[in-house]
């Protein structure tokens, strides 16, 4: 038996993404978020997730896109200018490899996000991090100090097996293969690292396209045991992200609450299930 767990990112980031949210959690799929400290509806997420304690909620540790939690003094090499976080990966990558953020600023943002939400009761069940900045060399070395000093169970592991149905349309399909490759080439260096993840993971391939039919493909090609993440971005609005590709983000909540979606996954030897009920 497969035990999957769809989870949404972004969950704080804005009020329709949080409504979109509770809508696949109670009309759909969805059982799972991970809930931005830093997000402009950080506050609305918060009153969602009491008024449904059963949705499940980890943490989406941000370092790109937004503003920080400490002041500037205290994030200064995380910055592009006195106020904001670097625009987006591709950025914080370059500025990273050069040697120019501070692992100790980091380690304190991520510390203060964390703490937020624990401030506000919240239970937080696994970490991931906004376009997956977590998993860079000696950052996933804090994400798993911080998971261990907080009790978090579950990290992300990113790395998404390569599909056939990856190739049908070679053109339109190649840039999300080679950030694809990036992406399990710093997986694959986790290796020998201790920290407890899914067994597999999906969606960044179809990361913002996750129409009906991609879900219907995602769920044909899922593994056929063990525990699965997959991720999604569902919402009330068209967002275009920091990369300027288009993210459908109502597509996505269509898929997540269709009913020949649910049908499917229901045809077949899956449990949706969350990280809290992968912990007990």
């Amino acid at each position: 038996m497969l035990k999957l767990i769809i989870n949404a990112d972004d969950f704080g980031h804005s009020e329709k993404i949080n409504l979109a949210v509770i809508e696949c959690f109670r009309n759909g799929i969805l059982r799972s978020a991970s809930l931005m400290a830093n997000g402009k509806s950080f506050d609305h997420a918060v009153g969602i997730v009491r008024s449904n304690p059963d949705l499940d909620i980890g943490v989406h540790l941000s370092l790109v896109g937004g503003m920080p939690l400490l002041g500037s003094a205290e994030s200064h090499s995380l910055l592009k200018d006195e106020r904001y976080f670097h625009k987006n990966a591709v950025d914080f990558a370059k500025i990273y490899f050069s040697g120019k953020i501070s692992l100790q600023e980091v380690k304190a943002e991520w510390t203060a996000q964390i703490e937020k939400l624990l401030d506000y009761g919240i239970k937080i069940s696994h970490i991931d991090s906004h376009q997956h900045l977590h998993i860079l060399p000696r950052i996933l070395d804090i994400a798993t100090e911080l998971a261990n000093r907080y009790k978090i169970k579950f990290i992300r592991l990113p790395r998404e097996s390569f599909k056939q149905y990856m190739l049908r349309d070679w053109g339109s399909s190649f840039r999300s293969l080679a950030q694809m490759s990036v992406l399990n080439y710093f997986c694959s260096k986790s290796r020998g690292k201790t920290f407890y993840k899914t067994d597999h993971f999906m969606g960044f391939y179809f990361g913002g396209k996750l129409s009906k039919q991609n879900m219907l493909t995602l769920v044909n090609n899922l593994p056929l045991n063990g525990t699965c993440e997959l991720m999604c971005h569902p919402g009330f609005e068209q967002f275009t992200d920091d990369s300027t590709s288009q993210y459908r983000k109502v597509e996505e909540t269509i898929a997540l609450t269709d009913q020949d979606v649910a049908k499917l996954i229901g045809s077949k030897n899956i449990t949706i299930s969350s990280f809290k009920n992968l912990a007990h």
